[in-house]
C-alpha cells in the first residue's frame, strides 16, 4: 500500500479502509513506510496494546524511537500501567476522548519539528466503547488539529465495519481514501 508521504512536508490525511484480517497488516505498512522517510508516528491505539505493537513493528524493522504511543486498552485491560513502557502514554479507558486529545496535543508538543504523522489504530475499535456521534467528533477534532498543524494522519478501520453513515462523515474529514488492495 503507498500513501504519499511526501517529503516536502505537505500534510495529508487518509482514511485507510482494510479487511479485517488485514488490519495488523495495514498498520506495520502504514508505520513502515512514515518511518522510511524519516517521520516520527504517534500511534493512538485502541485495538492492539502498546506491547504487542511494539513486538510487531520490531520483528519488522521500524525504527521505535520514532514512534510513540497512546494507549487507551492496555491500562483498561489490566487494571494498571506496565512496567518499562517507552515512548508511551496510557489513558484509562478507550471512551476517554478528552484525555486521547490532550494526549495527542501534548505529544505534539515535544516532538521536534513537523516531520510527524498520527495514525488512529482503529476506528472500528472505538465504536466498541463510544458512540458513533461521539467518534465523527473525535476524529473530526483530530483531523481539524491536524490540517491545522500542517500535520499529516491515517484513519484505520475495517472495511464494511462502519455505518454508511459514519463512513460518509469520517469520508468527509479526509483528504483521501485508501482500500484494502488498491
Amino acid at each position: 500500500m503507498q500513501l504519499s508521504v511526501s517529503d516536502t512536508g505537505e500534510a495529508y490525511i487518509y482514511l485507510v479502509l482494510s479487511e479485517p484480517q488485514n488490519l495488523r497488516k495495514r498498520n506495520i505498512e502504514i508505520i513502515k513506510e512514515i518511518s522510511e522517510k524519516g517521520f516520527t508516528t504517534i500511534v493512538i491505539t485502541t485495538n492492539e496494546p502498546y506491547n504487542v505493537l511494539r513486538k510487531d513493528y520490531e520483528k519488522s524493522g521500524i525504527n521505535l524511537n520514532k514512534v510513540h504511543f497512546i494507549d487507551a486498552i492496555t491500562k483498561y485491560a489490566i487494571g494498571r500501567e506496565p512496567d518499562g513502557a517507552i515512548n508511551c502514554t496510557f489513558i484509562n479507558n478507550p471512551s476517554n476522548l478528552t484525555d486521547m486529545g490532550i494526549a495527542v496535543t501534548e505529544l505534539l508538543k515535544t516532538i521536534e519539528g513537523n516531520k510527524v504523522w498520527v495514525l488512529i489504530n482503529s476506528v472500528n475499535s472505538m465504536l466498541i466503547h463510544i458512540s458513533s456521534a461521539n467518534l465523527t467528533k473525535f476524529i473530526h477534532f483530530i483531523a481539524s488539529k491536524l490540517k491545522i498543524l500542517d500535520i499529516s494522519g491515517v484513519f484505520l478501520a475495517v472495511e464494511k465495519g462502519i455505518e454508511p453513515s459514519v463512513l460518509s462523515q469520517l469520508q468527509s474529514f479526509v483528504d483521501d481514501v485508501v482500500e484494502d488492495g488498491k
